[in-house]
């Protein structure tokens, strides 16, 4: 039996909460529950809505409830805090959201709380603006946990609430043109005659920015491979690795691909090898280089097992672009999961992966090679930190080539993009350069 997008909202919202389901990969089930086309859409915006606000949402619900509700009854809380979401920040007309969410109390195993669901949701809509005796905490007031609240004050004592109110908008959406099968200027014009409307992006120089959100799959010329979806700031890593034909380059850690399928788009005769762990991420990949006709190579392999003595890593790399595995708090807003499913301690381990990445591809770069170091994270633990450790152990090999644009702020090593900052995601990069030693006297070359 098909359950209701009701039902279908709140055990999604218990697989990402206790499961421990990414959001995308939660989405993917909810959309292959059989639901209408506009159910499923609809299930997403609640879904989005309570992680958003997961925090405020929770005050409030404690503040009809006379007891808490248990632990083991986590689904019909999820359920509350979707319906008090709909009453309170959309446009659902108040008797389908009360009379919705009740009936969904028998699909999801809990008919005895049809009275409880009922007697909050009439309050939330007798009294929306409850009286608060105890001001919010800052998990209530900014939707954030406190930890993480500390660590973005602690990084950026001067933009941190920007930062976390950035973290809870809704993200433009941001297309990367194909300039190997259509200008940005002709896409353009393709939009305007399908009446949609899009603006240039400031800083990358094939990106697009929609007025509102759509389908991509709907979009001209999607599946014909002229428009992937890239956000502005991911677009900015490319130009910055300055690859020229005839280079040997290595994207390690490639997948979701955005990046490589980039780079095959912007020069023209470079052998590119594209390494990551996920056998089905990379068949991600394959599936987009396809649809942009494209090709490289693209290996299944941890990038720490690659040594200069290793096979298939027996070439020395002119570029090497590592796009670490991070936290990810730099597109919270895209992923509003995120910020409820990571702790500290995810932060002290994506170092220590991150500095081990580092130290394992640095041999495989040729001297005078460049290596980009990116991650969509604003927390200086993943970024400047890990480049001082780096530094330190690299013998006096690598130095930072300053990474001077118009965007983003200046750090120790690199340039920081933060959230919402000319609409775009928090994003790092530096940029290491492998320096050229002389070799032994009577060498007429370098080494």
């Amino acid at each position: 039996m098909t359950m209701s997008v009701r039902a279908v909202i709140a055990e999604t919202l218990v697989t990402i909460l206790v499961g421990g389901q990414t959001l995308d990969h939660a989405l993917q089930g909810t959309r292959a529950r059989a639901l209408s086309a506009s159910d499923a859409a609809y299930a997403q915006e609640c879904v989005y809505g309570v992680l958003r606000r997961y925090f405020q949402l929770t005050r409030r619900l404690n503040a009809y409830l006379e007891t808490p509700i248990k632990s083991r009854d986590l689904p019909i809380k999820m359920l509350l805090l979707s319906g008090l979401n709909e009453l309170l920040f959309m446009s659902t007309p108040q008797y389908a959201v009360v009379d919705q969410t009740v009936k969904a109390c028998a699909e999801i195993g809990r008919p005895w709380a049809t009275r409880l669901v009922n007697a909050v949701l009439r309050r939330a809509i007798r009294k929306p603006d409850e009286e608060f005796s105890i001001p919010p905490s800052a998990e209530e007031e900014f939707d954030h946990p406190e930890w993480l609240i500390e660590a973005i004050k602690n990084d950026w004592p001067a933009h941190w609430v920007e930062i976390l109110r950035a973290n809870n908008d809704h993200p433009p959406l941001v297309l990367r043109v194909n300039q190997r099968r259509v200008s940005r200027t002709e896409y353009l014009k393709r939009l305007e005659e399908h009446a949609i409307q899009a603006y240039p992006t400031g800083f990358s120089e094939v990106g697009l920015r929609l007025k509102s959100g759509r389908p991509v799959q709907d979009l001209p010329g999607f599946e014909a491979g002229q428009i992937s979806v890239q956000d502005e700031a991911a677009q900015l890593a490319i130009p910055l690795l300055e690859c020229k034909s005839g280079h040997q380059v290595l994207d390690a850690c490639a997948a979701p691909g955005g990046k490589t399928t980039h780079l095959l788009e912007s020069v023209a005769d470079i052998s590119l090898l594209a390494v990551d762990i996920n056998a089905r991420r990379l068949n991600e990949i394959s599936g987009s280089l396809r649809r942009l006709g494209l090709t490289c190579t693209l290996i299944q392999a941890d990038a720490c097992s690659f040594t200069p003595e290793s096979k298939p890593a027996t070439t020395r790399f002119d570029r090497i672009l590592l796009d670490a595995p991070c936290s990810a708090v730099g597109v919270i807003r895209r992923h509003p999961d995120i910020k409820l499913r990571r702790s500290p301690e995810d932060i002290d381990r994506a170092a220590i992966r991150q500095l081990e990445l580092l130290r394992s591809l640095w041999p495989l770069l040729v001297p005078g090679g460049r290596l980009l170091y990116v991650t969509c994270s604003i927390l200086s633990a993943e970024n400047d930190c890990v480049l001082d450790a780096f530094l330190l152990s690299a013998n006096g090999e690598a130095k930072v080539i300053p990474v001077t644009a118009a965007w983003g702020l200046p750090t120790r090593h690199g340039r920081q993009i933060l959230p919402g900052s000319n609409a775009m995601d928090g994003f790092y990069y530096a940029l290491l350069e492998k320096i050229i030693r002389p070799c032994p006297a009577g060498s007429a070359s370098t080494c």
